[in-house]
């Protein structure tokens, strides 16, 4: 047993002076640094297109936050919000960076969508010119009354709408997409279309020129405190007499009574067709109420 014991004890030194089976058991290591963690910024959100009132002419109000109020520029335009003009007022929209909205006079016209890459507008009535510039934000454009939607994201259109369900739209360049509850078409550069309601795009021809006879009275001098203009204009045209909106007949036809004041007046016709092209004409009719000149006869006096 003494022998077992002292055995041990040298195997157990020379183990030690060895070191063998330390090299076999796994060092331990010491511990490093811990490496930064990085966290990644989160992506900006994306921006919507902007709308901006950026010039006007005439009388032209803005509706914001459901008020109306008269316009000032640069103003810009959030979602429901509109901009309508009266007879001789203009405006200009920007859209995004080059994008412009032409509206005409006695027009409204009101921000519908605000997105990334497209805005639309809804046209309650009248005429709009719409250019969405480099193409970095398409536009469409639907109207009151009718389900017709005109689109492009190049080139330039006009859309007009007489508030009763018809609708046209022209394209001036490029081309425009135009669709309804009935039907889509694709018009090119220089044609047209109309809708009706809720009924298909019918292409038309855009005519040369723009009909306007005013039936002038005869005689241009007058002791009437009226008189009586008759006419015809295209169909669907807005007609005015000294910047008095008139009802047209859906035969294009019109007629209305002009005040007259003593002395000379002018009065000027204009009309605008659904394309947005105007013609006008014009005469000065003059009221003279002065009684004749009484002349004496002398018969007998010397």
């Amino acid at each position: 047993m003494k022998r077992l014991a002292t055995g041990l004890l040298v195997f157990a030194a020379s183990c030690a002076r060895c070191g063998a089976c330390a090299e076999a058991l796994p060092r331990p290591v010491a511990p490093s640094p811990s490496a930064p963690v990085v966290v990644a910024a989160p992506a900006p959100a994306p921006v919507s297109a902007t709308v901006e009132l950026s010039a006007t002419q005439g009388d032209v109000e803005v509706r914001h936050g459901g008020v109306w109020q008269p316009a000032q520029v640069p103003f810009g335009l959030g979602l429901d919000d509109a901009v309508r003009t009266r007879a001789g007022g203009t405006a200009t929209l920007k859209v995004g960076r080059d994008g412009l909205i032409e509206v005409r006079e006695r027009t409204e016209v009101s921000v519908r969508q605000l997105l990334v890459r497209s805005v639309r507008f809804r046209l309650e009535r009248g005429r709009i010119g719409a250019s969405p510039g480099k193409g970095d934000v398409a536009v469409s454009v639907e109207s009151s009354g009718s389900t017709a939607v005109a689109e492009a994201s190049t080139g330039s259109f006009a859309v007009f709408n007489d508030g009763k369900g018809l609708v046209a739209v022209v394209a001036e360049a490029g081309e425009v997409k135009l669709t309804s509850a009935g039907g889509d078409t694709v018009l090119a550069a220089g044609q047209g279309a109309r809708v009706e309601g809720d009924a298909a795009p019918v292409r038309e021809a855009v005519p040369r020129s723009v009909l306007l006879k005013v039936a002038w009275p005869a005689e241009k001098v007058t002791r009437q405190a009226t008189v009586t203009l008759r006419g015809e204009a295209d169909p669907g045209a807005f007609v005015s007499v000294n910047g008095r909106e008139l009802s047209v007949g859906e035969d294009g036809r019109f007629e209305t009574e002009v005040p007259l004041a003593q002395g000379a007046n002018k009065i000027a016709v204009r009309s605008v067709d659904r394309f947005g092209r105007v013609a006008d004409d014009g005469e000065t009719v003059r009221v003279d109420r002065r009684p004749p000149p009484v002349k004496a006869r002398s018969e007998g006096w010397q």
